[in-house]
């Protein structure tokens, strides 16, 4: 395949995400896959690991050569690159973010692009409480659900290509839904899950050593160990969906509570009972 002909991948952000995009993507369609990242040592790295062709920190040089471009950086920095740079789109270029809240995102950017740019969201349900570059892996999104937000600037062959991406990358799970139903649901999954963890971290017993804990305990707080700035960011975007996820979840907590102090054996054993069964019923689907 010639340089012109050659299909092109823009990657920009080479973190975690990116970065472990990059890895899985190799291979995929024969393409050349470039990185962008605001980083100069981030880009050097990636290049010299093999994990791009080539990296750079000017976005508006890869925008330009890209047929396919993700952002896999914070939301906030999307509109902005975009906005500088949407001139550089290469016309029928398919764009996508990997962000975890989509309304308020694509609000801000819809209007910012070309006519014939093609934008197709999605959320890969992967991730490490690790971030950054040296912590990227190829493998990171094997055997993950992988969600696709269409916008009125999406085309068939845009998702299309998306559904390929990832079965490409060891998707086991792939779902086309709206963003504000990938909003509504992911507060619950996602950040109620990390406001969960948090808040039992932030007053741990005194006496908590190694000892004493066991599965639960690092099933229920593995996600505390957290990147503050990236999840104040996504929860503060989806706050209203996240707040009301959390109101539920005081409600359940308190009833609980209630049964506790009252000594009510029978209702604790029924809000027990129903939290088990709704959990197996979950992992059947």
């Amino acid at each position: 395949m010639n340089q012109d002909s050659q299909f092109t991948i823009g990657i920009v952000g080479l973190g975690l995400m990116g970065a472990s995009l990059a890895l899985a993507l190799r291979g995929f369609r024969d393409a050349a896959l470039f990185g962008v990242d605001a980083n100069e040592s981030v880009c050097e790295k990636a290049t010299a690991d093999g994990v791009v062709d080539e990296a750079t920190t000017n976005a508006g040089s890869v925008m330009a050569r890209a047929d396919l471009l993700i952002f896999c950086v914070y939301a906030r920095h999307i509109p902005n690159i975009i906005e500088a740079n949407a001139a550089h789109l290469k016309p029928g270029c398919v764009v996508s973010d990997i962000c975890g809240v989509k309304t308020s995102l694509y609000e801000q950017i819809m209007p910012l692009l070309p006519d014939k740019i093609n934008y197709v969201g999605v959320h890969p349900m992967a991730g490490k409480e690790r971030d950054g570059y040296e912590n990227a892996e190829a493998g990171l999104y094997k055997n993950s659900g992988f969600l696709i937000t269409p916008t009125e600037k999406s085309t068939e062959t845009g998702i299309a290509l998306m559904k390929e991406l990832a079965g490409y990358i060891g998707a086991a799970r792939v779902q086309v839904t709206t963003p504000r139903e990938h909003d509504a649901v992911i507060a619950y999954t996602s950040g109620l899950m990390h406001i969960a963890a948090a808040g039992l971290c932030v007053n741990p017993h005194p006496g908590t050593r190694p000892i004493f804990t066991g599965g639960a305990f690092r099933d229920c707080t593995r996600v505390a160990d957290i990147n503050a700035e990236a999840w104040t960011e996504l929860l503060m975007d989806n706050r209203e969906n996240t707040a009301q996820a959390l109101d539920q979840y005081l409600d359940d907590l308190n009833a609980m509570r209630n049964a506790l102090n009252e000594n009510a054996s029978d209702q604790l054993r029924s809000l027990l009972a129903k939290a088990g069964e709704n959990k197996r019923r979950l992992q059947q689907q």
